[in-house]
């Protein structure tokens, strides 16, 4: 199993690595599952497409490009330096939905502006992730590894209270009915602005305590892009120089394809489907992140005891049988809590996903074998919101309940497959 550093961290970068979770899940929880698509579908009566549009080519930029520039960071030691840019970038065209967004009227011009605003966006976002999960090692101990990611996904998910929150402020004009003074309600577009300005605070700690620990391929191998296509294609195929990988990948292909889908659409599913109104769904989000912020942190530690193949195995086929729960109730408590159930398992994912793939790939390719870790993920980032968005059109005459509850039975049954392939994968936990 490849090991994080045996050098204890210091425990001021440990928080600081799980600070930016915090920051850009607050960018993924009011950008991606609740303000955008709600913004293009509910407000401005768009077709589903056009999210799904969006999300599939920032995903097919980042498949291109990240297992590339992944491998670039291990041969030349730049994975700081590439966080940082794919930080400032995502923040940047964050703040600008919001600017465009109050100052253009025009549909012809505001959309393809914003879905290009948005594609820049998501794609920086997406490929900050490759460079900050391998830094991992760098933060945590082989003792730690499952404790460390899992406290990262928890702190994250306080950063999607603290987003929505923040937010929430600007859209309504309020504080759960306080009114604050001096701020008016904004509407959706209003969130994006604040939503960029809570990512850069909680970022920063970051770039000053986190060193990037040398890498041993530093000046012993040349970097070509041919060369570095070549080997990703070989990664990708060869089971036998990198056991189990080519099945993991292939695993969390369909079952991320499913959860990156439910982070799109639930936002729409819940006013479309639940009859919930914008500050319910709002409210709605806020609620069931704690369950999240707990599930991870229990992961976390079930991680370092039973091991990530086995944890994730289990979460995935809970994942399966809550899904199916969702489909079959239309009562808006038993909503409440599958969502809670659902939060639980969200963080719990990637909690035990990091360390698995950690122990599957050679510690000395980590920024390689995470741009495949993301290339596996946006493919199925691609193909969900496609496979969604192609059942919804052909159901449309069924009415929302029924087409959309359709779409979550399809990524119900692809989970149910990627969980299968999953058990294959070889365990490689050793208790402590």
């Amino acid at each position: 199993m490849n090991q994080p550093t045996l050098t204890k961290p210091r425990p001021v970068a440990t928080i600081s690595w799980i600070l930016y979770d915090l920051a850009n899940t607050a960018y993924s929880m009011n950008v991606v599952s609740m303000y955008f698509g709600t913004w293009i579908i509910i407000n401005l009566q768009q077709s589903d497409f056009i999210v799904s549009f969006a999300n599939s080519f920032s995903m097919i930029l980042v498949a291109l490009t990240l297992p590339v520039l992944g491998h670039w960071s291990d041969i030349r030691g730049g994975k700081m330096v590439l966080l940082a840019v794919m930080t400032g970038v995502c923040i940047g065209c964050t703040a600008l939905l919001g600017i465009v967004g109050v100052h253009i009227d025009k549909i012809s011009v505001l959309i393809p502006l914003v879905m290009v605003l948005f594609v820049v966006a998501n794609y920086s976002y997406q490929g900050g992730l490759v460079f900050y999960n391998a830094l991992l090692p760098a933060v945590s101990t082989p003792r730690t590894i499952g404790r460390v990611s899992g406290y990262g996904v928890a702190v994250g998910y306080m950063g999607s209270i603290l987003g929505l929150a923040v937010a929430g402020v600007f859209v309504e004009g309020s504080f759960y009915g306080l009114q604050i003074p001096g701020i008016s309600a904004g509407g959706t577009t209003a969130a994006f602005i604040p939503t960029a300005a809570v990512f850069l605070l909680f970022a920063v700690p970051i770039f000053l305590w986190v060193k990037e620990p040398p890498s041993p391929l530093l000046r012993r191998e040349s970097w070509r892009i041919r060369d570095s296509y070549r080997k990703t294609f070989r990664a990708l195929t060869d089971s036998k120089n990198y056991p189990g990988l080519p099945r993991f990948l292939l695993a969390k292909l369909l079952y991320e394809d499913s959860i990156e889908t439910v982070i799109i659409y639930m936002g729409v599913y819940t006013q479309a489907v639940m009859q919930f109104t914008r500050a319910e769904a709002n409210q709605f989000f806020i609620v069931v992140v704690p369950s999240a912020i707990i599930g991870s942190a229990l992961c976390g530690i079930l991680t370092d005891h039973f091991g990530p193949k086995k944890t994730l195995t289990g979460v995935i086929f809970l994942w399966v049988a809550a899904l199916m729960c969702l489909v079959l109730t239309s009562n808006r408590y038993l909503f409440w809590g599958y969502g809670c159930v659902l939060g639980m398992l969200m963080g719990s994912v990637w909690t035990s996903a990091r360390p698995l793939l950690i122990s599957l790939a050679p510690k000395e390719r980590l920024g390689e074998f995470f741009g495949l870790y993301a290339l596996s993920g946006k493919i199925a980032a691609v193909l969900g919101p496609l496979i969604w968005s192609v059942v919804t059109y052909l159901l449309a005459s069924y009415g929302n309940a029924v087409r959309y509850k359709a779409a979550i039975a399809v990524l119900a049954v692809n989970m149910l497959i990627g969980a299968l392939i999953l058990r294959g994968v070889p365990d490689k936990h050793r208790k402590k």
